[in-house]
């Protein structure tokens, strides 16, 4: 009678579970592989802005329960498990955050039957934020299984934080699901120990619209956050946005140090904007043979000129659908027609020069300017030296 009795009790217990947490669902295998990602860059080089954290510390908190292993129904990633949806979204942020002096950690809440239901796991608690360490510890994450603590994860969170003397940003992925563990009465305790000093993002990766409006209600108790599903930031545009958003300041840079072509010379001083990267360039931000200059009335190529002249080739090879214009230019000794025909010379030897070296005939062509375009003085012989050169323009 006792064995009926204790098998009665597992099995109360166990409907109980099952109809108090998300049930233990079936995967289908996905049928392709998560969609590529180009992260949009936000270092400094490639802006006109400076970024600065704007935070502190960070804590991601990752719902791993049964209900994430359910077919994501929404746009990126359709028909893959709303788990490995979420992780992609991370994996997403992870990379379009550069790299800089924060914090973060990592909880996950939902881990099984056999487990406390109320189990969190913190993953790794607050240290130097760096990508492989999130991106290691979002690949080993657990198979979702288990309820849903949400509120649980939320109180790890708050208690991470206690040693962030600064703005702090606390990150939930979910669907929003069951959550328990009184995740309202957390989020309203988040607030009240650090006031303005934390928000709540939450990144909804569900199919339902009350699992959106859970979460949504979550970051109204904190005040201060926002939140957004999964489709919402899946581009590498939007990515960047909600990154700035939730990560960094702008610092406008001034404008003698923007260097849109990233060249060295400055835009405010850049007579030649858009030079490609890897190109060689002079004081004016102009592409040039480095280092060739021609003896006078002569248009042959130096032996000692030739690295240089493979800078060129490196340019071209590096990107194959550039054309380009190779200007020829003298000094002003002997009439302008001479100078003229001298300094199509000049740029034809130039061309011939990286033809040979592989480059397709049809991508180059030539102009010779005689005299008319002087860079320095020629009523000296150093002036006269740097005006017997060859120049290179990008053809768009």
């Amino acid at each position: 009678m006792k064995k009926i009795y204790l098998l009665a009790s597992l099995i109360t217990a166990s409907m109980i579970i099952l109809t108090g947490c998300a049930q233990l669902r079936s995967q289908k295998k996905p049928l392709e592989p998560l969609e590529a990602f180009t992260p949009q860059k936000l270092d400094s080089e490639s802006q006109n802005v400076e970024y600065v954290p704007k935070i502190e510390s960070f804590v991601i908190i990752l719902d791993a329960s049964a209900s994430m292993r359910d077919e994501y129904t929404g746009t990126v990633n359709k028909g893959h498990s709303k788990f490995d949806v979420a992780k992609d979204i991370l994996m997403r942020m992870n990379n379009t955050l550069p790299e800089m002096d924060i914090n973060s950690a990592l909880v996950t809440f939902g881990h099984g039957f056999l487990k406390h239901l109320n189990n969190t796991n913190v993953v790794y608690g607050l240290t130097k934020h760096s990508r492989s360490l999130l991106e290691n510890e979002l690949n080993g994450a657990v198979i979702p299984q288990g309820c849903s603590p949400a509120g649980n994860a939320i109180k790890d969170a708050n208690n991470l934080l206690l040693t962030s003397g600064g703005q702090n940003a606390v990150i939930l992925v979910s669907d929003g699901e069951l959550l328990y563990g009184s995740p309202l009465e957390k989020a309203q305790n988040l607030r009240e120990m650090y006031g303005d000093r934390v928000c709540l993002y939450t990144i909804f990766v569900g199919n339902t619209v009350e699992g959106a409006e859970e979460l949504r209600e979550l970051v109204r108790e904190v005040n201060c956050g926002f939140s957004v599903t999964a489709d919402e930031i899946a581009s590498g545009n939007d990515m960047a946005d909600f990154v700035k958003k939730v990560f960094l300041n702008e610092i406008p840079k001034k404008v003698t140090d923007i260097d849109s072509d990233g060249d060295g010379v400055p835009d405010k001083y850049d007579e030649c904007p858009d030079t490609p990267k890897g190109a060689i360039v002079d004081s004016r931000g102009c592409w040039v043979v480095k280092g060739v200059t021609f003896d006078y009335k002569k248009w042959d190529i130096k032996e000692r000129f030739n690295s240089n002249l493979n800078n060129i080739v490196n340019v071209l090879q590096n990107s194959p659908d550039m054309h380009i214009r190779i200007e020829g230019h003298t000094d002003n000794i002997g009439s302008l027609k001479y100078n003229i025909g001298l300094s199509q010379k000049r740029a034809q030897a130039v061309k011939n020069y990286l033809v040979g070296k592989g480059i397709q005939e049809s991508r180059i062509s030539t102009a010779g300017y005689g005299f008319k375009k002087p860079i320095a003085s020629n009523d000296t012989e150093e002036g006269r030296s740097l005006n017997r050169r060859a120049e290179i323009v990008p053809i768009k």
